[in-house]
């Protein structure tokens, strides 16, 4: 890997310290129940991990956790290569702001929140680290790992060809985008308005801007490398080394594993 300079070292520094602090101390406060903080400090040893991922694989130091878990046969490598998909994902992000944020500021018709493409990037990670926790607060909130999984193959049939282009909107099938819409605003709590505003922003320059292209291609090619991770995840059968995850429901601030069936427990 080519050694970053100084300043690039800077911002990977500046963005690996902002993942060791999601979600935010803010949410913190918004958990009334033992089970809701647990949630958050469990998603805070995620990116905690996931900052140290970063962190090592742009050589901003020297960090002998990864050769740890790598030798320790009490890790599944599965999880590991989770982090480094999750990595992957979102560095493909940065390189996509930085590419096209300029031009997305400049077109902007709209009041632009962000100072520069760091404060964007920021803007978005802090939006999907909400996207985890909220659920736990909501009064009810269902996590389907089936309608999960095919969430994730809608969403990449919409998004490619078999040749990994990027499809037109008049290429797809209006039942799935329909299904793939609903599935997904169910999914998430919060409308990351900003995220999907770029995104939609960089899929339709895309078709004429060569460099927004070749980076917009990138990262939505690592997008579905990391959700697909994911999925086989759900599919990995429990072992000495994994956990398995099931589908599961917040009630009124507990947690409860979904039934056969796929019925909640009250």
């Amino acid at each position: 890997m080519k050694e970053p300079t100084d300043t690039k070292k800077q911002e990977y520094q500046l963005i690996g310290n902002y993942l060791a602090q999601l979600p935010s101390d803010k949410l913190l406060s918004q958990a009334k129940t033992d089970e809701q903080r647990i949630e958050w400090f469990r998603l805070r040893f995620n990116y905690a991990l996931l900052s140290v991922f970063w962190k090592a694989s742009h050589s901003i130091q020297d960090n002998h956790l990864l050769e740890v878990i790598a030798d320790n046969k009490q890790i599944d490598t599965h999880i590991c290569e989770y982090y480094r998909r999750w990595m992957n994902y979102l560095m493909c992000l940065w390189e996509l702001i930085q590419v096209a944020e300029p031009q997305f500021r400049e077109e902007c018709l709209i009041k632009y929140p962000f100072e520069s493409p760091l404060e964007m990037l920021f803007a978005f990670l802090e939006e999907e680290a909400e996207d985890e926790f909220l659920p736990c607060i909501q009064n009810h909130y269902e996590k389907s790992l089936p309608k999960m999984k095919e969430i994730i193959k809608l969403g990449k049939k919409s998004h490619f060809l078999e040749n990994k282009n990027v499809v037109l909107q008049d290429q797809r099938n209006s039942l799935e985008i329909k299904k793939y819409k609903s599935l997904e605003k169910s999914h998430f709590v919060k409308e990351r308005r900003w995220y999907f505003l770029f995104i939609t922003f960089c899929r339709r320059e895309s078709k004429s801007n060569r460099r927004i292209k070749e980076n917009f291609d990138t990262f939505m090619t690592a997008f579905y490398e990391f959700q697909n991770h994911i999925g086989t995840s759900i599919r990995k059968r429990k072992s000495a080394t994994w956990q398995k995850s099931y589908s599961y429901a917040w009630k009124k601030g507990t947690k409860v594993s979904a039934g056969k069936g796929g019925s909640y427990s009250a």
